[in-house]
This record gives structure tokens, C-alpha cells and sequence, in this order.
């Protein structure tokens, strides 16, 4: 082994060894995020309120120049 694969390995941490953790520690890192339905028409009425559905349309501009590569 190399002295650079060596300092890499160092660098590894066990969760289980190298941390003081509790079984109750473990437990809550393994569970999932709890997830609550998101309330989308509260959303939708906040984008409103701030005017994010009335930006002006970019009018677009075509070129008669051509491009080549």
C-alpha cells in the first residue's frame, strides 16, 4: 500500500467505531425524512401575490445574418 492510499484510509471515518454515537443516534440517521403533503393551491396563490405569472413576454428578434462554423 502506497503512502497516499494510507492517508486516504486515515481520512475514512467509521460511524460505528470512530463517533461516541448512541443505538438511538443510528436509528434516527437510518429513518427516513417524514414527508407532509405540501399544500400546492397556498403555493400557487403566493406566486400570484408576488406577480410571478405577470412577466412581460421577450419579444424576439430574428437575424437575416447567417453563422457558419
Amino acid at each position: 500500500m502506497t503512502s497516499s492510499e494510507k492517508s486516504k484510509k486515515s481520512n475514512i471515518i467509521n460511524l460505528e467505531t470512530d463517533l461516541s454515537l448512541t443505538q438511538k443516534d443510528f436509528t434516527a440517521m437510518r429513518k427516513k425524512p417524514f414527508k407532509k403533503d405540501q399544500d400546492l393551491e397556498g403555493y400557487i396563490d403566493f406566486l400570484e401575490a408576488i406577480g410571478a405569472f405577470k412577466s412581460k413576454k421577450i419579444k424576439t428578434k430574428f437575424y437575416d445574418a447567417e453563422f457558419e462554423l
